[in-house]
């Protein structure tokens, strides 16, 4: 976990520096889309890419709650070819969680982890919560350099870093009184994933889906849980509009070329 955390500073360190060392006086900047927010849903499938768990039923989640919640805080575009073309990437923190469709009670030692079926209580609310910190590098294609009527469209992969986990169970008991139970452990989680990902939008929205190129649990320990992910963003621009005079002259030409064409 050391060498992980290490790791994981490292890339910090390196894509912080790639965001801040550039002045935009020196080299202009191109507007990446990752900095924003993402909300959508998690569905977990097996090796084959189904949503059947034949001999662990307590994996087909429940996918109403199972919520996908991401700020991503920091991107940088290297460009390949000016605006349509390059290598983006940043960091973010990302909130999973996954439902059990079933009165389930999560279960783990050093060597597996299920579930049982609690036969003595209803639960409202039965969740698993996982919270990552996640890099991206990604090949992007833009239709422009920033700001608006700009479409794009990236694919990539995400690696992240598990920072905690949880298990939550709410209900009523029979005498009326209301419970929320929450359990924090490693369940068994891999400590890094890494995801396959595309994005595209136009302007500040966006769609998103990603799916999991290596198991939400350690090998070994149940059969494999592969994470689909997909949903809606909101992009958050990073590159401001007063760069240089090339860039406003450039702006000018294009939009008389836009009063041409209409």
């Amino acid at each position: 976990m050391k060498f992980q955390l290490k790791l994981f500073l490292s890339t910090i360190g390196m894509a912080s520096y790639m965001a801040f060392a550039q002045s935009d006086d020196v080299k202009p900047r191109y507007e990446a889309h990752w900095f924003g927010f993402d909300i959508g849903v998690n569905m977990l499938t097996n090796a084959d890419m189904g949503t059947e768990f034949s001999d662990n039923r307590y994996w087909e989640n429940n996918v109403v709650q199972s919520i996908s919640a991401h700020f991503n805080f920091l991107d940088y575009k290297l460009p390949i070819f000016k605006q349509y073309l390059g290598l983006t990437t940043g960091l973010g923190w990302h909130v999973n969680s996954y439902g059990f469709k079933d009165d389930y009670v999560l279960f783990h030692n050093d060597s597996v982890v299920g579930a049982v079926m609690d036969p003595n209580q209803e639960y409202k609310q039965n969740y698993l919560t996982a919270h990552y910190f996640s890099v991206p590098l990604l090949l992007e294609f833009a239709s422009k350099r920033r700001g608006a009527k700009n479409f794009y469209f990236s694919a990539g992969v995400v690696g992240s870093v598990r920072i905690g986990s949880r298990t939550t169970r709410k209900g009523t008991y029979e005498n009326g009184d209301k419970f929320n139970n929450v359990t924090r452990s490693k369940y068994n989680l891999n400590p890094v994933v890494l995801d396959a990902t595309v994005r595209m939008g136009y302007n500040n929205w966006g769609l998103f889906a990603t799916y999991g190129l290596t198991s939400l649990f350690k090998e070994n320990k149940t059969v494999g849980v592969y994470p689909l992910r997909f949903g809606l963003s909101l992009g958050i621009p990073t590159v401001g509009k007063d760069k240089s005079n090339d860039d406003i002259f450039q702006e000018a030409i294009e939009e008389v070329e836009e009063e041409i064409r209409l």
